[in-house]
């Protein structure tokens, strides 16, 4: 399979199981939307070095771009990577961005599913509770 395709699957795949694993939660829709926005940055950080390296300008420092991967920007790093031909091959970079993929996602596995972490999912979906209901008192202010 062709990288770019099976990138975009990852990346559509992890957000399903981010979803699955989350819908009973109120802060569901939070977390999504904070993933696919970190994604989204990280992709265009990668688009933006990648563009400075090939106008020799001043570049993005890599521990950057592998603190975006482990803030749980992986996907977009991943999409990036084949998209623009950038940091695909370089060592230890790969080895480096793919260790910053298993971190991420075995600390957020960790956070949804382990039993200790239960008060803090419970403590952020009362907050996330309060944040939707000022959403929407706003949005049907406006109606």
């Amino acid at each position: 399979m062709r990288p770019l395709p099976l990138a975009l699957g990852i990346a559509l795949i992890w957000f399903a199981v981010v979803y699955w694993l989350t819908r009973s939660y109120t802060f569901w829709s939070f977390l999504l939307v904070g993933l696919v926005s970190l994604s989204l940055v990280t992709l265009l950080c990668y688009g933006w070095d990648k563009r400075a390296a090939v106008r020799e300008q001043s570049r993005i420092p890599e521990k950057n771009l592998h603190l975006l991967a482990l803030m749980g920007g992986w996907p977009g790093a991943l999409i990036a990577r084949p998209l623009f031909h950038h940091k695909t091959r370089k060592q230890p970079f790969s080895t480096l961005f793919w260790c910053s993929v298993v971190v991420s996602a075995v600390a957020l596995g960790a956070f949804l599913l382990l039993q200790q972490t239960a008060p803090a999912r419970h403590w952020l979906d009362g907050h996330a509770a309060q944040w939707q209901f000022l959403v929407q008192q706003y949005l049907s202010s406006y109606h």
